[in-house]
């Protein structure tokens, strides 16, 4: 059998796994949002100022810094090469990534691949056979199949879908592979998520070219900040801040859409982990959510319609008249045609097109965990609307009301930011929902072309931050923690962290929650590398 092997390809295939193996050991203690002497870090920063903030700071006693160091370290415990688990998808050639991961100092052990074409399967099967690595777990099966039914956990998955993200393919359902990785949990903490995805030409698939760049120009439209497409070196504010109307952005995409799909699948893959997959797994059914939110589906519905659209009195309406505060629900509005109605006050989609409609409703589908995208839409924007600075205390639990009525400005010192109530509820959401943070500035991407085709690959180190929830009680235990200075400080100082990595790709999570300021060397607020051309 006729082994595939490109030279680009191979250089690709060895950067990203060096670069996660070398993260997830060497590195591991620097990999994480908030390392391990950070909490360190930020009072030393604070105790060097001349300010009100050196006596506050001075409060956070040296013990009970080591006692949180001690406790990231039995949550980040270290890991040699041959420790990782590795999941990844096949192809006809599994020994072409075997090779370099065993390179690497990964066990074969250790390793599993997946293929469900039956053809591929039975090339593979004959192939790894042939080869070094004779006792591989080649397993007949979708890689997100896999992880609804098998509870394991890897360190490292790598998807090389070699498809666009999301395929028109029916069969390659690239999207839905990482929602039921990360609906299930499937990779450890911290863990490198790897995706290598495509963009076909107009000259190998004009219509999908076309729904494709549609797409990318809904995805990107609302967003706070984009990469910067002149330096390519930093961010720069958004397409709305930066004046551009639906119809001029569509062609802007349109005629930059190499460059811009590189961003959108940065974008997805990080709004995925940090917001639409937990906010959809978190079922309202569920008792654990009524200790936080006591709220029914009429209600519900009513809150979400009152966000999409304007009343006769004008009221309501926040993702059209705030459309930078909510960008993700944005775009599910003009990617639905049941929200998006004609009658309704705001701006139409522009894209009048019944495969396009197909398209998104496949998009919307597979970012779904039920496959469902109305549900899918539901969910998310229920969560915005009840971890929300404004969320009536009508719909919260009597524990968070009785939490919300504290004057928390005047009881938490106040360093870069002021620390208010709704952080303290996003904290204990997330306590509960365990979501991932992605790792901003370790963050690395690669483009190259595989024959024909433009391949773009990322890699994001994915980290559930239980050194922060799990250092927090529960939530009718959290008045009296947050009383107590040294857990207050220790609390403050570690979230300090994740506010630097949310500022840029996730503004929507966490607000603030700086201590120290985004100007301080080495406190900078992350923003992602450029994407690295391979040659």
């Amino acid at each position: 059998m006729e082994k595939y092997r490109e030279a680009v390809k191979d250089t690709a295939r060895r950067s990203v796994l060096e670069k996660s193996i070398i993260a997830l050991t060497n590195d591991r203690s620097i990999t994480t949002i908030a390392s391990r002497d950070y909490v360190r870090k930020v009072k030393e920063n604070l105790t060097s100022q001349d300010s009100d903030r050196v006596y506050y700071a001075n409060q956070l006693r040296d013990e009970t810094i080591t006692r949180w160091e001690c406790f990231y370290d039995s949550m980040v415990s270290s890991k040699k090469a041959s420790e990782l688990k590795v999941a990844y998808l096949s192809g006809p050639n599994p020994e072409n990534d075997l090779t370099e991961m065993t390179n690497l100092g990964i066990l074969p052990e250790n390793i599993w691949a997946f293929e469900s074409d039956n053809t591929i399967y039975n090339d593979a099967v004959i192939s790894a056979l042939s080869s070094d690595f004779p006792f591989i777990k080649l397993i007949k099966s979708n890689i997100g199949t896999f992880f609804s039914v098998s509870p394991q956990k890897f360190d490292i998955i790598y998807l090389d879908f070699c498809g666009p993200l999301p395929s028109r393919n029916k069969k390659q359902k690239t999207l839905k592979a990482i929602t039921n990785i990360l609906s299930h949990h499937s990779l450890n903490s911290p863990g490198t998520l790897i995706t290598n995805v495509s963009l076909p030409s107009k000259e190998q698939d004009s219509k999908g070219y076309d729904l494709m760049a549609k797409l990318v120009a809904s995805y990107l439209y609302p967003k706070s900040f984009i990469e910067s497409n002149e330096s390519q070196t930093d961010m720069t504010e958004g397409p709305i801040a930066n004046s551009y109307d639906l119809d001029t952005w569509d062609r802007e995409v349109r005629d930059n859409l190499e460059y811009y799909y590189g961003q959108y699948v940065t974008r997805l893959l990080l709004d995925m982990v940090t917001i639409i997959s937990p906010y959809d797994n978190f079922s309202r059914n569920n008792p654990i959510f009524k200790n936080l939110f006591e709220v029914n589906d009429k209600e519900i519905k009513n809150m979400i319609s009152n966000y999409y659209h304007f009343s006769e009195n004008f009221d309501g309406g926040d993702i059209i008249s705030d459309t930078m505060f909510y960008p993700i629900l944005w775009t599910f509005c003009s990617l639905n045609k049941s929200i998006n109605k004609e009658d309704t006050n705001y701006s139409q989609n522009i894209y009048k097109d019944d495969d396009f409609e197909k398209f998104c409703s496949s998009f919307l589908s597979q970012l779904s965990s039920s496959n469902d995208s109305a549900s899918l839409i539901n969910n998310v924007s229920a969560l915005h609307f009840l971890l929300g600075e404004d969320n009536e205390n009508k719909y919260q639990s009597k524990s968070l009301n009785k939490i919300s009525s504290i004057t928390w400005f005047n009881r938490i010192y106040p360093f870069c930011d002021a620390f208010l109530f709704h952080q303290i509820k996003e904290l204990l959401f997330r306590q509960i929902a365990v979501p991932y943070h992605p790792n901003i500035s370790a963050t690395k991407r690669w483009k190259y072309k595989a024959k024909d085709t433009n391949m773009y690959m990322d890699m994001i180190i994915l980290d559930e931050c239980r050194y922060l929830y799990d250092w927090m009680p529960s939530i009718d235990m959290i008045e009296n923690s947050l009383d107590d200075t040294q857990r207050q400080l220790s609390f403050r100082f570690v979230l300090d962290a994740i506010s630097k990595h949310r500022r840029y790709c996730n503004p929507e999570i966490f607000y603030g929650t700086a201590c120290v300021g985004d100007s301080s060397p080495g406190f900078e607020a992350k923003w992602l590398e450029p994407r690295l051309e391979l040659q």
